[in-house]
């Protein structure tokens, strides 16, 4: 079969561009064409379609009066992005489309003109657009839910939306054009990547569509094993941001007396507020080499002793963690979000509450202190798990037989995982 690929961006950005590129990786591994639609970029991976891309939109950027207007337009409703799939789909004909991120710069305008040719689609809920306004379900870097069920323009009383009135009521207007539309029904099947998501979606009530849960899987390129040769470390990897718990987790390093190395790769606007408590604090141990990528990451990765994901916010299946568990790494997770599902408590690593410096801290510790030959064992256990759940291959499996029964109008519903 023939399958349309559409996301806002075609270069590696986030997790949902890791997944949009596994996808397409797993999909062709198994017989399929593929073919995306996705907006113009100097970064974008070179592709045959590229001709049909929409043009970029940055909601950010400094433009002119007439821009401005123009883009408000198109946050709602892009005629631009309706006319040039369009295109594509006269010329090539895809049997179905499988969305990722189209809200506000593609637009729900391109799923209007997949069902004017009858083609199935399906969507992978990546982030929380659903259910809040500014995607995260966070004001002030704290969890929120008061727009979850409909109560959109909480969001503008709040600011939540870059801590703009015009932006915040922008997206408020957003969630109410796509509700009355019915645009989120137009969409055949949603695919979530943590059942805490699912959850969330059918609270939500945006959709009368159908709504599985199937864990996210890792690239074709991903090998399962554990590196014997791992080293001494505690490594947190990933954006410096509140959300993220980062201060939580100097609280634990804290709490332990700094007597074990901290690693922290990564970069963003929490850096400098990270930096000066270090110092304000007097913590030593701790090291910050910035954002790394690549083999070096990779090597990274291998040699801590425990990884620590402490967030504070609803994340949902963080390629990060399933990167880690895949080199049987055991993680140190906050109970919140998708995490939980990821890791079963003492088994394949270790929960503790969303916050709590002094409980991350035992849960480290533990760790640290496990005889070399417990480690070894538990570690071997959570790569084998990990190969079992995350391989490409039955996904590509379950997808194809998802995409199938849309296909042929087939409306049983499929196995979850």
């Amino acid at each position: 079969m023939k399958i349309l690929l559409i996301n806002k961006f075609h270069y590696m950005r986030g997790g949902s561009e890791t997944y949009h590129f596994a996808l397409a990786d797993a999909l062709r591994a198994k017989g399929h064409e593929v073919i995306f639609f996705a907006m113009q970029d100097e970064k974008n991976i070179e592709c045959a379609q590229s001709e049909y891309f929409v043009s970029n939109v940055d909601y950010n950027g400094k433009n002119s009066i007439v821009n401005k207007i123009n883009s408000v337009r198109n946050f709602f409703y892009s005629k631009p992005a309706a006319e040039r799939i369009e295109m594509l789909i006269k010329k090539e004909k895809p049997d179905i489309a499988h969305i990722g991120l189209i809200h506000r710069q593609i637009t729900f305008s391109v799923v209007e003109v997949l069902k004017k040719y009858n083609i199935p689609v399906v969507m992978t809920m990546h982030d929380l657009i659903f259910a809040c306004p500014n995607y995260t379900m966070l004001v002030n870097g704290n969890v929120c839910s008061r727009c979850l069920e409909g109560k959109a323009f909480n969001c503008v009383k709040n600011k939540c939306v870059k801590g703009s009135f015009s932006k915040s009521l922008l997206a408020a207007h957003e969630k109410k054009y796509l509700l009355k539309k019915g645009y989120y029904d137009l969409i055949d099947l949603y695919i979530t990547e943590c059942v805490f998501y699912k959850k969330l979606l059918e609270r939500s009530k945006v959709t009368k569509s159908r709504i599985i849960h199937k864990t996210n899987f890792l690239p074709i390129s991903q090998k399962f094993e554990f590196n014997a040769e791992y080293g001494d470390y505690v490594l947190y990897f990933g954006r410096f941001s509140k959300e993220k718990g980062i201060m939580t987790l100097l609280k634990a390093h804290k709490e332990n007396d700094c007597r074990y190395r901290l690693v922290l790769v990564g970069a963003g606007p929490m850096k400098n507020e990270i930096t000066n408590y270090i110092k304000e604090n007097g913590l030593t141990n701790i090291e910050l080499p910035g954002a790394i990528y690549g083999e070096k990451m990779e090597e990274i990765i291998e040699g801590a002793r425990v990884i620590v994901t402490p967030s504070e916010w609803y994340e949902n299946c963080p390629y990060s963690v399933l990167q880690s568990l895949a080199k049987g790494k055991i993680e140190v997770a906050s109970n919140i979000g998708g995490l939980p599902e990821l890791i079963e408590n003492e088994k394949t690593g270790f929960l503790f509450h969303a916050g709590d410096p002094k409980e991350l801290a035992d849960r480290i510790t533990l760790v640290m202190n496990m005889d070399k030959s417990e480690y070894e064992k538990m570690s071997k256990k959570i790569c084998e798990t990990a190969k079992k759940k995350y391989h490409w291959e039955q996904y590509a499996d379950m997808i194809i037989s998802e995409y199938d029964h849309l296909i042929k109008n087939d409306n049983r519903v499929g196995e979850e995982s």
